[in-house]
């Protein structure tokens, strides 16, 4: 990662109370000030934002305060725990390969901002789709791959809100979204985001194309399918479909519970359950794998008695 070359300090700068704290609290306070309140967008020198996108609140500037607390702390925090949104593989090529293998493998957390695919511009979403593919092929030699400039990726976000009022085919938005899942394989967090406006989008099942694509008349319904196979269970603890409505949104998510339990939601008490398959889903809820293959029919999910979420962490 490049920083600007800054000499050594030449004294300890101890009339400072942060420099005298531990070096575990002083850690802990350069963490909390590297974590971002919301996502970095496009984060490469000299490139100007999307209209609209801000940059999140973020202390860095702790960076600034002395020689010693600059060479001192540790930046990791800065690429680990923030989420880093792009708009183009352009821009999220050029980031990675900023960092260096040093903090690339850091790189846990990446959302792909979708949302200006457009019938005007359709090489985006042929260039998102072919860095989603995990390598291989002409065009994996030219435009790279996300698994490879990314090694350490865990939580994959795909961005497609703006998808309904496009005008593009719906059944072409729906295979365009889906295959960008089609390839992909290894993380422990994937996360599709489309619209959800109003009391009769909140009564509709949280995986239905509608909220992607605008249309429920698009083919196959098997995107729960494709983001489950994106998603590995190296703990053995298994893994849970979430889904959460906010702020005009639907978030539709595939996490182990592992990471659920340790990066998401400490307090996470396990799936909802419906008396009958009849009743409508929560706005807000998840369930496991059985419950959403038997969404349509009167089977009994399996008692989870004595499964306890929170071993995960």
């Amino acid at each position: 990662m490049s920083f600007i070359t800054i000499a050594a300090p030449e004294n300890l700068q101890l009339q400072s109370p942060l420099v005298r704290l531990p070096t575990e609290i002083r850690n802990i306070i350069y963490s909390y000030c590297f974590a971002a309140d919301g996502p970095i967008v496009d984060p490469v020198v000299g490139c100007n934002r999307p209209e609209g996108e801000t940059f999140p609140k973020l202390g860095v500037n702790v960076l600034q305060t002395c020689r010693r607390i600059y060479h001192e702390a540790d930046r990791r925090p800065l690429i680990a725990q923030n989420t880093f949104r792009f708009t183009t593989v352009d821009r999220v090529r050029c980031f990675l390969q900023s960092l260096g293998n040093e903090y690339s493998d850091l790189v846990e957390d990446i959302e792909i901002d979708a949302r200006r695919v457009h019938s005007d511009h359709p090489s985006i979403g042929r260039e998102w789709l072919q860095y989603l593919a995990w390598g291989g092929g002409n065009w994996g030699k030219i435009l790279g791959s996300l698994c490879v400039d990314a090694p350490g990726l865990k939580c994959l976000r795909l961005n497609f809100q703006s998808w309904p009022s496009i005008p593009m085919f719906r059944t072409e938005l729906w295979n365009l979204l889906r295959a960008m899942l089609w390839h992909v394989e290894g993380l422990e967090r994937v996360i599709v985001v489309g619209a959800s406006k109003g009391a009769g989008m909140a009564k509709r099942e949280p995986w239905s194309p509608v909220h992607f694509v605008g249309g429920d008349d698009v083919g196959s319904g098997d995107l729960v399918e494709h983001m489950w196979n994106t998603v590995r269970d190296s703990n053995k603890l298994g893994k849970v479909i979430r889904w959460e409505r906010r702020e005009g949104r639907l978030y539709l998510e595939v996490v182990s519970r592992a990471y659920l339990v340790k990066n998401v939601n400490k307090k996470w008490a396990g799936p909802c359950t419906r008396e009958n398959y009849t009743d409508p889903w929560p706005e807000n809820g998840s369930c496991t794998w059985f419950g959403y293959q038997n969404r349509n029919s009167d089977v009994i999910e399996p008692s989870t008695k004595g499964v306890n979420p929170s071993g995960a962490g």
